[in-house]
């Protein structure tokens, strides 16, 4: 047989022993069992992935063998030379019958073949040993197929299987397209035409693993560090150190309110963080200048706060930082827990000093002793607040109060405020050392509205009211400083939420009265006639300012805007109506009392 000679389709006229003879130099047989076998070695030995690999790249260089013999042989134009391929498949025993069902091509240029294949050996020897695939599994066929055209046609073409008799389909079908036509949906499969080096990939994956082996043993080196100011009892402040030490990053740790607690390198603050909470060890952009690197810190099965590092511009973290800012997260955990049970029983053994002292269940050695233990100077002056709130819940106040009692601790202890925050009848009572609350220089009113909003900020679905004692300067009279709240507190109203007891008139001695049946008394007793005829309370308004003037005619006339002749006329009915003499100063007293009192509790607006 000379291909020179011999037109190329008229070169499997022969049998197949005289094209096997003529065509190769020799060949061998493989037992399709023996062949199986292989696969399973292989699949057993270097995984399932490796091997379609192995048989892809043999049915390739198969594929271009016979392209490269078929192109020795005479032929009309290329397209021939692809209808060749199929008897090639035949003559290896590769399948029984190929059918091209469908071929497209421009200006010479191939750009797309569909083929079907009947019964092929790969198929058929894994339906014999396993049930059906959820893959195509004729790689050899695939391989050789791409082989075979690429080196026919001069371009690269790769062969798909889309149908596959081993998945439960009637025969296996391919595609078979230039590579540039497939775009990304081929790209995994060109990799199994990449011969690669399982040796390169082993000296590959050793120097992972060392690289590995170095994080792990700087973050242990730094865990251990994290751990030793943990037992020495360092702090927070001491974690972040460490952490800009070790990995020359800004570091910080947050409360659960998103407000930084400690931080060590250079830190632009302050920093809108609520935007960034998760539940997981996350890297995100703050701005185009920075990014951020988080880890929560939990405890109590809750998160408490977050650990951070800072990379500026385009820098980015490597695995070794996701390591040492999560071990630093758990030993932070750890420290805030310790610190937390701390201050919680602090906070317990304060407050239950306060209900003693307001109880008086404490001789006055014992209030002494304790308040010096709790670095509460008995010689110092102090001043209490008691907070309220318009909506209760009595299943769930004991939880919302301490929720509430907790939040305000966070104010007080930002500001390095020395106080007692307990709770006493659903009111939350906070005790101040006034020394420590001067450091702030700020009034009481600023000190309180702040306060006042950061309940808000917490419990925006609430109105709370505030009343507010004198300042004391012995510590004996704490008893009075509660009572002086109460009082301030019961002339608060929808107007006016927050009350001063040294703003109180004298209806402030009435307002420590527990029962309000006896006040609505003293009101109605007085006043109540007027009251009942007086809807829009022109007369009592009238009758305020008159007392409030003096009892002047001319200066009341003036301040109502009203004449003199008016004025008495006015008097005159509210004289008559209330029975009473309006020169009588001890009954004129006891009525701007009453309406005071009317005042303060928000029933009237003068």
């Amino acid at each position: 047989m000379n291909p020179k000679e011999l037109h190329l389709k008229d070169v499997f006229d022969s049998t197949k022993e005289t094209i096997i003879t003529e065509l190769y130099d020799r060949v061998i047989t493989i037992p399709i069992e023996a062949r199986t076998a292989l696969k399973k070695e292989l699949f057993a030995v270097i995984g399932k992935d490796r091997t379609k690999g192995v048989f892809t790249r043999y049915g390739w260089h198969c594929g271009v063998g016979d392209g490269e013999k078929s192109k020795l042989f005479k032929w009309e134009n290329v397209w021939e030379a692809v209808y060749a391929g199929p008897k090639f498949h035949k003559l290896h025993g590769y399948l029984d019958k190929v059918e091209i069902l469908e071929m497209r091509i421009d200006k010479e240029q191939l750009e797309f073949i569909e083929v079907l294949w009947v019964n092929t050996f790969e198929a058929e020897q894994h339906l014999k040993a396993h049930p059906t695939s959820e893959v195509p599994v004729c790689h050899t066929l695939c391989g050789y197929a791409s082989g075979y055209l690429s080196t026919v046609l001069g371009q690269p073409v790769l062969v798909k299987e889309i149908e596959c008799r081993a998945m439960g389909h009637e025969q296996c079908k391919c595609i078979c397209m230039p590579i540039e036509k497939w775009g990304d949906e081929i790209s995994s499969e060109q990799d199994y035409y990449q011969a690669t080096s399982m040796i390169n990939e082993l000296d590959e994956m050793t120097e992972k693993l060392k690289t590995e082996r170095d994080h792990l043993n700087k973050a242990n080196d730094i865990h251990q560090q994290l751990i030793e100011e943990l037992l020495s009892k360092q702090g927070i402040q001491k974690i972040v150190d460490i952490l800009f030490e070790t990995t020359g990053l800004t570091a910080f740790i947050e409360n659960e309110n998103h407000h930084v607690l400690v931080h060590a390198g250079h830190l632009e603050e302050p920093l809108d963080l609520q935007k960034f909470a998760s539940k997981q060890t996350t890297f995100s952009p703050y701005s185009k200048d920075f990014s951020l690197l988080r880890t929560p810190i939990f405890y109590e099965q809750q998160i408490k706060g977050y650990c951070s590092f800072v990379y500026p511009n385009e820098e980015k973290p490597n695995d070794l930082d996701y390591l040492i800012i999560e071990k630093a997260g758990l030993t932070s955990s750890i420290i805030l827990l310790n610190e937390n049970i701390k201050i919680n029983t602090e906070q317990n053994i304060k407050r239950s000093f306060l209900n003693d002292l307001l109880e008086s269940r404490l001789t006055e050695e014992e209030m002494y002793k304790v308040s010096y233990y709790l670095n509460f100077d008995s010689s110092s002056s102090y001043w209490m607040l008691a907070i309220d709130r318009n909506k209760k819940d009595q299943e769930n106040e004991i939880e919302f109060n301490e929720e509430l009692i907790r939040y305000i601790n966070l104010f007080l202890n930002e500001r390095n405020i020395n106080t007692i925050v307990s709770q006493k009848l659903d009111k939350i009572i906070v005790l101040i050392e006034y020394p420590s609350f001067e450091n702030l220089n700020m009034s009481q009113e600023k000190f309180i509205d702040q306060l006042l909003k950061h309940c808000l900020h917490r419990f925006a679905s609430y109105r709370f009211c505030i009343g507010v004692s004198t300042v004391i300067q012995d510590f004996m009279d704490i008893t009075m400083l509660y009572k002086e709240t109460l009082a301030a507190l019961r002339s608060t109203n929808e107007q006016s939420t927050i009350s001063y007891f040294k703003q109180l008139g004298i209806e402030s001695v009435l307002f420590q009265i527990q029962d309000e049946v006896l006040i609505d008394r003293f009101v109605d007793q007085h006043i109540g006639k007027l009251l009942s005829i007086d809807v829009e309370f022109d007369l009592i308004r009238t009758l305020y300012a008159y007392i409030d003037n003096g009892n002047s005619i001319n200066n009341t006339a003036k301040k109502l805007s009203m004449s003199i002749s008016g004025l008495r006329y006015r008097l005159a009915k509210i004289s008559e109506i209330l029975q009473q003499d309006l020169t009588d100063t001890q009954a004129v007293f006891s009525i701007y009392l009453a309406i005071n009192i009317l005042k303060s509790k928000g029933n009237i607006r003068i």
